[in-house]
């Protein structure tokens, strides 16, 4: 007899040997013990949940001429000619391959006769969702009142692709992803009536790597077995093509460490060992994943990695050294290097630079976020700018002091100090401006940045401005604040060695004559002579 694949010899019979779905199980074993059975079902999750197989069980069970608590009993006529695919009452379609209009028809003429020898005609429609438009609508009406002896079955892993008309007219099951821990328990199963051996962490590698699906990780086991009767993790890895575990931790304290040189030698045995950038990029994103879960929730680390408490330790250790910030920024470059890989024409060189980049500290996200912070700013002196020219600018004042209680005694106010004697330095004004500008340079840098960008406007007397730059009439309100015309004022007391002021004023427009007015004065002077000509503006105001 020809070998038959794992995941076929372990699909299960009966309600009782489905792994995980209890929800969905439960409740199709009442309707066939009660005998409420729909006249349509829609089986809706990801590949390898048990969706086909809870449709064949169904089926059995249905036309099961002696139930047992719901299963379908595997002993009577019924049951064993449906177990060998020998029966006309259950078809099973593939939608992906037969998703026509003709199809369909077919499909509807076969439903007027009655089933041969179970209660039920029962049709299986598998991958619904690749049906046509125009095969839908042939497909509605009989699956809106379908003959007494007919049942629907329709199973697909895209429900959101499915007209509203079909999934109003079914009973929807959804069944979820099956925990890593119950997979491990059936492949156990499996290890050992193929009469091999395997370890427990192998197991759960496998389990994890088929992310839910029992297909896939009895397909995964059926090639480890191919290998050898002794499953080890070393060779789940090789199979699946992954990194080993302790290459993951280490290639992690290279990043934490910043050792480019360390990153760089690593994928080069990465791909020297025949391993697909691809796969290590998934591989790396995961690792982060999980030391991002240590690092936010170390209390649940177990139970939504499926870790043994002493993985669960090993990756929280790791977590430790790095900020939460950083895993998400290397968790998101990561993945964004999994999109860049699949149309990469080097994909080595993507992965390096992507590893390069997660050793710097400052990442793309940092720099977004410190350009989200100057972008913000901008606006804020915009907003500060229209209210200058509007008029509606007011520069904060300080806060007034608190009267003192009439009860304390009154103190006598110090008397003034002696003002100190003030020597001229013989410096011309804009020497003067010179010297002070290099004095605030040391002592205060923001102001002298904020001077730089104006330009000194002259002297009058003791009180030395300072000119705005063009559209810039925000500065004048900023540099006249009290604090600020203070400290300037101080520098250019020491400066010049006088009691000085300062003030800011804005830049001042040239007014450019209109070139009409131009060719109307040249015209009059052509007309009457220059010397009879003469121009008179009127100033307003």
């Amino acid at each position: 007899m020809a070998y038959q694949a794992l995941y076929r010899q372990w699909r299960p019979k009966d309600f009782s040997s489905m792994v995980a779905q209890e929800a969905v199980i439960s409740t199709l074993r009442n309707q066939v013990m009660s005998g409420r059975v729909a006249h349509a079902y829609l089986f809706c999750g990801s590949r390898g949940t048990g969706k086909t197989s809870t449709a064949k069980i169904l089926a059995r069970a249905i036309n099961c001429e002696h139930p047992v608590g719901g299963d379908p009993c595997g002993q009577c006529e019924s049951c064993r000619r449906l177990l060998a695919d020998e029966s006309m009452d259950v078809m099973e379609i593939d939608a992906a391959s037969n998703n026509g209009v003709e199809e369909i028809r077919n499909l509807r003429e076969t439903v007027k006769y009655p089933p041969q020898q179970g209660k039920y005609k029962v049709y299986i429609i598998d991958e619904v969702h690749m049906l046509s438009t125009s095969a839908f609508n042939a497909l509605l009406k009989t699956l809106e009142e379908p003959p007494a002896y007919v049942v629907f079955i329709l199973a697909t892993t895209e429900p959101q692709k499915l007209p509203a008309t079909i999934l109003s007219r079914c009973q929807r099951f959804d069944f979820g992803r099956i925990p890593a821990r119950q997979i491990a328990g059936r492949l156990r199963q499996a290890a050992e009536g193929a009469k091999a051996e395997a370890s427990e962490n192998a197991l759960m590698l496998i389990a994890r790597a088929a992310e839910g699906g029992m297909r896939d990780a009895l397909s995964i086991l059926d090639m480890c077995l191919g290998y050898s009767n002794q499953v080890t993790e070393d060779l789940v890895r090789n199979v699946l093509g992954t990194s080993d575990r302790s290459f993951l931790f280490r290639f992690a304290d290279a990043l934490e460490k910043e050792d480019a040189s360390a990153v760089m030698r690593m994928i080069d045995e990465l791909m020297r060992a025949g391993r697909e950038p691809m796969v290590f990029a998934k591989d790396v994103s995961q690792h982060l994943r999980a030391l991002l879960i240590a690092k936010c929730s170390p209390d649940d680390l177990s139970a939504l990695l499926d870790l043994t408490q002493e993985d669960a330790q090993e990756y929280a250790q790791q977590a430790e050294k790095f900020t939460t910030t950083r895993l998400m920024n290397m968790l998101e470059l990561f993945m964004r290097v999994e999109t860049d890989l699949r149309w990469a024409s080097s994909p080595r060189i993507v992965l390096e630079n992507a590893a390069l980049k997660s050793c710097l500290r400052t990442s793309e996200a940092d720099t977004a976020a410190l350009n989200d912070r100057i972008s913000e700013l901008e606006k804020q002196l915009t907003a500060l700018q229209e209210k200058l020219q509007s008029g509606t600018f007011t520069p904060a004042q300080p806060a007034k002091k608190t009267a003192k209680p009439a009860s304390e005694p009154k103190q006598e106010a110090p008397k003034p100090a002696a003002p100190a004697v003030m020597t001229p330095t013989g410096k011309t004004d804009a020497e003067a401006w010179k010297e002070a500008m290099n004095i605030l340079k040391r002592s205060d840098p923001g102001t002298f940045a904020m001077l730089t960008m104006g330009k000194y406007a002259g002297c009058d007397g003791d009180t030395y401005r300072w000119q705005a730059p063009m559209g810039q009439e925000l500065y004048v309100g900023l540099m006249n604040q009290e604090k600020k015309r203070a400290a300037i004022a101080s520098a250019l007391t020491q400066a010049s060695g006088m009691q000085c002021r300062f003030e800011a004023i804005g830049a001042v427009k040239e007014k450019k004559a209109d070139q009409s007015d131009e060719s109307f004065l040249a015209a009059l002077e052509t007309t009457f002579g220059k010397a009879n000509t003469m121009v008179q503006e009127d100033v307003k105001g």
